[in-house]
């Protein structure tokens, strides 16, 4: 029986499959790694990656690593290490920023703990004090009740104050650990809420946005526009010029998109793959052409030669999600149906 990979083209086959695969693994990494501490500069591990990436794929310099010519040979061992290391430095990492949250939940739970404890021994004084004053009484005599009296105001009062004191240290180093913790929050929900590609909004925060538009429409009573995009035979541009010109085309969009739609309140998203979502508030259909008309003309632009289709319409009374996508959607087909590189309003 013949071995399958004893065929020089299944082999040849089985290892361009391979790397591209691992390619793409490296490129997955420019994009979804964790930003560490170490990383004094943002953008340099990702082009570290992507020059990996060119490397395993068809064999190009990567000076960063020093491999300088263009050789049908793969640097492995580099490869590998690098991987590796990487690796290893974001356990650490998240180890690390795991280790400084359970810090802060133990830290404000000892705060808990101390305010809990002053406020035993201020009770105690307290009970002291009365106890004092409730003995002279019983003794008749009016210069020790008197005397009493004064001891427990001054001792009730002293008392008070170191807790009235303690309580402003601990609320204070507790409001430092919870703001670092807001801020990190804050951090990652941004992160969360931005495509790793284009930098521009993603899916799910694009679907927050519109169903938080479609609740409040009824109340404001403006019009609002929605936008949908989609580059003109994307597949054939990944598939003549390769993913990573396919990933430098989608960023080239997404720039033109924000220099569009510039004001405050518009929403560009990546919707998926090769379509964006624009939201534009205060806007009505009419007052929409220009500023769709104006974006694909900066698309037709770019020097990679690509085009994009859109559909706007405008959403109504009593609407839903589904059927404001479903109209913007349709209103794309359209587009695409005349022929591409033009927009149709619903």
């Amino acid at each position: 029986m013949n071995d399958v990979h004893s065929n020089p083209a299944t082999e040849l086959r089985l290892t361009d499959g391979a790397m591209d695969t691992l390619g793409c693994v490296f490129q997955t990494m420019s994009r979804e790694s964790f930003p560490l501490d170490t990383d004094f500069d943002p953008e340099v591990f990702p082009a570290q990656c992507l020059e990996i990436a060119r490397h395993i794929e068809n064999g190009a310099a990567a000076p960063s690593f020093g491999i300088d010519l263009v050789s049908d040979a793969r640097e492995w061992s580099l490869i590998r290490r690098f991987f590796v290391e990487r690796r290893r430095n974001e356990k650490e990492f998240v180890t690390s920023r795991l280790g400084d949250y359970r810090g802060m939940v133990e830290h404000f739970i000892i705060g808990l703990r101390n305010i809990c404890t002053q406020s035993d021994l201020t009770e105690q004084r307290v009970s002291a004090g009365l106890a004092s004053i409730e003995s002279a009484a019983s003794c008749g005599n009016l210069d020790d009740v008197r005397q009493a009296l004064v001891d427990a105001v001054k001792d009730v009062g002293q008392a008070f104050s170191e807790q009235r004191t303690q309580y402003e240290k601990q609320i204070s180093s507790l409001n430092e650990r919870v703001e670092s913790l807001r801020e990190d929050l804050v951090t990652a929900r941004e992160e969360m809420q931005l495509d790793s590609l284009t930098n521009l909004c993603n899916r799910g925060a694009f679907d927050a946005a519109l169903k938080r538009h479609v609740n409040t429409r009824f109340i404001l009573n403006k019009p609002v526009c929605v936008v949908m995009i989609d580059v003109d035979n994307f597949k054939s541009v990944n598939d003549v010029l390769g993913h990573l010109a396919g990933d430098e085309v989608l960023q080239a969009i997404a720039g033109c998109l924000s220099r569009c739609f510039v004001r405050k309140n518009d929403m560009v998203a990546r919707y998926g793959g090769d379509e964006f979502a624009v939201i534009l508030p205060d806007t009505d259909l009419n007052e929409s052409v220009a500023s769709i008309s104006r974006m694909l003309k900066s698309v037709r632009a770019l020097e990679f030669d690509v085009s994009c289709s859109a559909g706007c319409t405008e959403i109504q009374d009593d609407e839903t999600v589904e059927s404001i996508l479903a109209r913007a959607d349709g209103a794309l087909y359209e587009a695409k149906e005349a022929g591409r590189d033009c927009f149709r309003t619903a």
